[in-house]
């Protein structure tokens, strides 16, 4: 046994002079990604012998990705595979499950299964692993599913978008008011427009740089609300620009690239939701499905439509929000609709302190009376 680069005990490694060149090597990304691979297969398929669908592997730009072998997954599906390797960003040379959440040095993954790791790719790890400190354990932002660079690369800046379509600042705007009766307080998030007499409510990435938006429109006879993702703000720009699949997708999920992945995560239909609840992303829509495999508890609005994705999600094992218990216990009243704004709006008029809503999630498919 002896003591490796991040001076830890490796087995099986000996260092001798038949091996002194491998010191010096440098492996290119996409050697290390081969590597890896390589390494992942066979430990695989003896972890989930018998079930080809978890013994898949999927190669990414910024990671890789396969059915993590601590905790198996799923117990539901073949096909989920929440398992990260993470290649570039501030978590490079990590593992990470979003299932399980088991967070460690690929080298330590990589030990567990008992893989011996050559000189070459142990170098190559200490020389590229990421700075992140023992300290910060616990917390992990969208650079655990993209590289930060490669996201604002493709973000539109605030500036540009307010020239292109003649916004201004919230703040500037007679439609601040309704902002703030909607309890609408982070201005740097929404834009109007004056002569049209829409709101835009913002996606995000920075204060400075947009991923997408969502307009809120004013006029009698106009569609209320309408979804922009990159792609489309780019042609409506009047530029050609082609939008990775995954930046696509990230431009449609409202605060995304703000929350903590090692926290429950709560899905809305709309962002005005999502401004309001902690650790919340939204995807403009109750027929929308989440097109990211990671841990989420489902609040859909209270209506039809909402009803029916909840009695769908409650059925599928997954944490929904018990509208009916909600209101019962706190006298609401019922009506067509209602959301999580109209609930702050609520509380407001009627003098009641806002609760703590985590109480009334649940997976048990036996408080679908509850909904």
């Amino acid at each position: 046994m002896n003591q490796n680069l991040f001076g830890g005990i490796t087995k099986g490694l000996t260092f001798d002079s038949s091996l002194s060149d491998s010191l010096d090597k440098s492996l290119s990304i996409d050697e290390y990604k081969g590597r890896l691979q390589n390494h992942l297969r066979p430990l695989l398929a003896k972890r989930f012998a018998g079930h080809p669908g978890k013994q898949k592997v999927h190669p990414h730009t910024d990671r890789i990705t396969f059915a993590c072998p601590y905790c198996g997954d799923s117990m539901q599906s073949e096909y989920k595979h929440r398992g990260n390797i993470i290649l570039s960003g501030k978590y490079a040379g990590y593992f990470k499950c979003f299932n399980c959440g088991t967070f460690k040095g690929v080298d330590s993954f990589l030990k567990d299964y008992d893989i011996d790791l050559q000189l070459d790719l142990v170098n190559y790890l200490s020389s590229t692993k990421g700075d992140f400190k023992k300290a910060s354990y616990g917390s992990y932002d969208i650079s655990v599913l993209m590289n930060s660079e490669t996201i604002e690369g493709y973000a539109i800046d605030r500036e540009e978008l307010k020239k292109r379509f003649s916004l201004i600042e919230i703040a500037e705007s007679s439609r601040l008011s309704w902002l703030k009766f909607r309890l609408q307080f982070d201005e740097e998030r929404f834009l109007y427009n004056a002569e049209q007499d829409y709101v835009v409510i913002l996606n995000l990435y920075t204060k400075d740089k947009i991923l997408g938006y969502q307009k809120r429109n004013f006029g009698k006879y106009q569609e209320k609300y309408m979804t922009y993702n990159i792609s489309k703000i780019y042609r409506e720009m009047g530029i050609e620009k082609e939008i990775p699949e995954n930046i696509e997708v990230l431009s449609q999920l409202y605060r995304i690239t703000e929350v903590d992945f090692n926290r429950p995560i709560t899905l809305f239909e709309g962002p005005l939701d999502a401004f309001l609840l902690p650790n919340s992303v939204a995807n403009a829509g109750a027929a929308k499905s989440f097109p990211i495999d990671i841990p989420l508890r489902y609040w859909y609005d209270e209506d039809k439509k909402g009803k029916e994705k909840a009695l769908e999600m409650l059925g599928k094992g997954h944490e929904v929000f018990l509208w009916g218990k909600f209101r019962q216990e706190f006298g609401i009243p019922w009506r067509k609709k209602w959301d999580l704004n109209d609930i702050f709006i609520w509380f407001r008029e009627n003098n009641r302190r806002v609760p703590i809503f985590d109480t009334y999630f649940s997976k048990d498919p036996l408080d679908m009376i509850d909904l």
